[in-house]
């Protein structure tokens, strides 16, 4: 079982990052909050705490084996959590947690199903589901950082800006990041519409 890698950040795509150890590269699938902090890694050592699986139909032959990875020993023990919940794969798991963990922790303690739906491919269903078997069974050391960290609340303007610079192409961890930033210099903005502008100002500013 490989349960760490550190090596060289070689290459970074939507969903993975290529780490080379000792001139072999390992493609590693990390979560999508995860990318934003790669990216000016690149070509810098880091260590990546990792799990291991097997992808496929378990009745056939074409077993692939994957590489999960993550950059904080409390994020692997999320995902290990998080994919407990059943309709939680790995791979949906891993587009979910488009926010840090102690932001998603702090929405599954406090039950926030707005959130959790703002989450890529979490519907009100599962999110109901995440809060029913994950509350109270979350990793201490991340639990404790909550209260540290606000709760990522959008309001219902708030996600639909969200979802509008998402649906113009714009990754949804970035949107948000825009939007919190855009709502954080002017509280009184409350029309989607106004949300973006000012969103798209905070995109653009050094």
């Amino acid at each position: 079982m490989i349960c760490r890698l550190t090596g060289r950040v070689a290459g970074i795509t939507d969903e993975t990052a290529v780490l080379e150890l000792a001139g072999v590269g390992y493609e590693v699938m990390v979560p999508a909050a995860a990318l934003a902090e790669l990216q000016p890694l690149l070509g810098q050592e880091v260590t990546l705490f990792t799990v291991q699986y097997f992808e496929g139909n378990p009745a056939g032959s074409n077993l692939i084996p994957r590489l999960v990875g993550f950059l904080r020993e409390t994020d692997r023990e999320f995902f290990q959590l998080f994919t407990r919940v059943k309709g939680i794969s790995s791979r949906r798991a891993l587009r979910a947690m488009s926010l840090p963990t102690p932001h998603l922790i702090a929405a599954i303690e406090h039950g926030d199903v707005h959130v959790l739906t703002s989450l890529p491919e979490i519907g009100k269903k599962i999110a109901a589901q995440v809060i029913a078997e994950l509350r109270g069974k979350l990793p201490q050391v991340a639990t404790a950082a909550i209260a540290a960290t606000p709760a990522t609340q959008l309001t219902d303007a708030q996600r639909i800006a969200v979802d509008i610079l998402v649906r113009w192409g714009d990754r949804r961890i970035d949107a948000q990041e825009w939007v919190r930033a855009a709502v954080q210099a002017d509280p009184a903005l409350a029309v989607p519409e106004a949300i973006v502008r000012a969103a798209y100002r905070a995109k653009t500013q050094p």
